[in-house]
């Protein structure tokens, strides 16, 4: 999965176009609706108020993708913080450079030292990569990539300290047969960040569930594959050239983060930005759109409705609303 997704050669986000846009493989909720990225500003402010408005605050963002994200949220903000936009994509790392001059653009090889602010991590959890485990009758194995003649394939190979550890502590309840993504990477990603933030938050956001809600995913596992905003072949079929993804496990991103210290809360996305005051916005464009239709002009009311749709996209219960966002505070 590495390398699949992050050689520098070969990988689909390092080596390729930019991925998250209207003409590649799949859309993000910032490039749903800048609304994402302006509501998120509110929450980056009462941030900066509860810290006392420190000089060095900083906005990060990691996987910033098109940038679609900081360029809303920094059109947004009343006061101007540092801006670091963290992309593996070397086109999406020329794609922020170029929209955004005044934001620092660096590979993840490169993260800031401490920080005090806000880190922003949205859709990155669900594509670093993981383990595969199976409850055998004998008890966990794993599915390593091997070459089965001239074909990749799974191959069973026992199962390794660390992924036990993990799967003991969020999959025990897994039935036999049953497939578990092993997230230690996203776990080891989160505690880096835990030791760098000073003071503010993090935000985690993603598709997923906690252990327990992801138990009836795991009859099969969730591991797949998207290109052109849908789902795509297997994933051992055409490595480098798909999205390889996976359900987020947000009970063990939880626990790393309070085991770091902060203090956490798990809430749906639809439920985080309608406190943010995106709830009443979907309310002001449906009376705007009202009284568009009313004036008669059409193409204004085209205008607002589509706005309406995106908005109304990022707080859908079942879609982008079913979102996970982990909020966890220092």
């Amino acid at each position: 999965m590495d390398l699949a997704l992050y050689d520098r050669d070969g990988g689909y986000f390092t080596s390729g176009p930019l991925r998250s846009h209207q003409q590649g493989d799949f859309l993000t909720s910032p490039e749903v609706s800048a609304e994402f990225g302006a509501v998120l500003a509110r929450y980056v402010e009462r941030e900066y108020v509860r810290l006392g408005g420190p000089d060095d605050f900083t906005v990060l963002e990691a996987g910033a993708g098109s940038g679609s994200l900081l360029d809303a949220l920094l059109s947004e903000v009343s006061f101007t913080p540092r801006a670091v936009a963290v992309e593996a994509s070397r086109a999406a790392r020329e794609a922020i450079e170029a929209r955004l001059p005044r934001v620092d653009v660096v590979p993840p090889d490169r993260l800031p030292g401490r920080i005090r602010g806000v880190v922003i991590a949205n859709e990155l959890m669900d594509n670093l990569p993981m383990a595969i485990a199976v409850r055998d009758p004998e008890g966990w194995t794993e599915r390593w990539v091997a070459l089965s003649g001239s074909e990749l394939a799974l191959a069973r190979a026992p199962a390794r300290r660390e992924v036990l550890a993990w799967l003991d502590a969020h999959a025990a309840e897994t039935p036999e047969g049953g497939v578990v993504e092993c997230q230690l990477e996203a776990a080891a990603w989160l505690n880096r960040m835990c030791g760098q933030l000073a003071a503010g938050s993090i935000l985690v956001i993603d598709y997923g569930d906690t252990s327990t809600g992801l138990s009836r995913r795991r009859r099969q596992g969730t591991l797949r594959t998207y290109r052109a905003h849908h789902l795509g072949p297997h994933p051992l079929d055409d490595p480098g050239s798909t999205d390889m993804t996976a359900d987020v496990d947000f009970s063990a991103l939880t626990h790393v983060a309070r085991d770091s210290g902060l203090d956490c809360e798990l809430v749906r996305q639809r439920d985080f930005l309608a406190d943010l005051g995106l709830a009443n916005r979907l309310r002001e464009l449906r009376v705007e759109e009202l009284e568009q239709a009313r004036s008669g002009d059409p193409v204004e009311r085209l205008r607002v409705r589509s706005k309406l749709k995106e908005v109304e996209t990022l707080l859908h219960p079942r879609g982008l609303g079913d979102f996970l966002v982990l909020v966890a505070r220092r």
